[in-house]
């Protein structure tokens, strides 16, 4: 009788290592099966950073173009119509400026993979709203 009870133990030790392994086998084929998403990810979430930052200089162009006030997308520019002045990207700060609606925003000089890489976003009027469009060197990096 006790042969079995030992015998009963180690088979489920057995069991549970097996388990086990075969547990630790699926983790490790799905990180690195999906290790670029996940590097993806954190590019992306990274990114969005610059991309709050530039959320309420589109507000502000958004409202002016539907309330018809400065005069046309041509007079949209940095320091005018209420826009924030032009800030020039450097190791302290992001760079964001306007020109003629169109927002420009260049990630920090921190050496880092998103170094330099900007976000263009330029609006355009079309059946009474608007629409924005976006380009830069952003959509490379999978980071918009």
């Amino acid at each position: 009788m006790d042969g079995n009870r030992a015998s009963s133990a180690q088979q489920q030790r057995l069991a549970r290592g097996t388990f086990a392994g075969v547990m630790v086998a699926l983790v490790a084929i799905f990180l690195v099966r999906n290790a670029e998403r996940f590097e993806d990810f954190q590019t992306e979430s990274r990114y969005s950073e610059l991309i709050e930052m530039v959320e309420p200089i589109q507000d502000i162009i958004e409202a002016d173009l539907l309330s018809g006030g400065a005069g046309g997308i041509e007079f949209l520019d940095s320091g005018e119509s209420g826009l924030p002045d032009e800030v020039f990207v450097s190791r302290e700060a992001h760079g964001v400026s306007v020109i003629d609606g169109r927002v420009i925003a260049t990630w920090i000089n921190d050496e880092s993979d998103l170094d330099g890489v900007t976000y263009i976003l330029t609006p355009k009027m079309k059946d009474g709203a608007v629409e924005w469009a976006t380009t830069g060197t952003c959509g490379g990096k999978k980071a918009c």
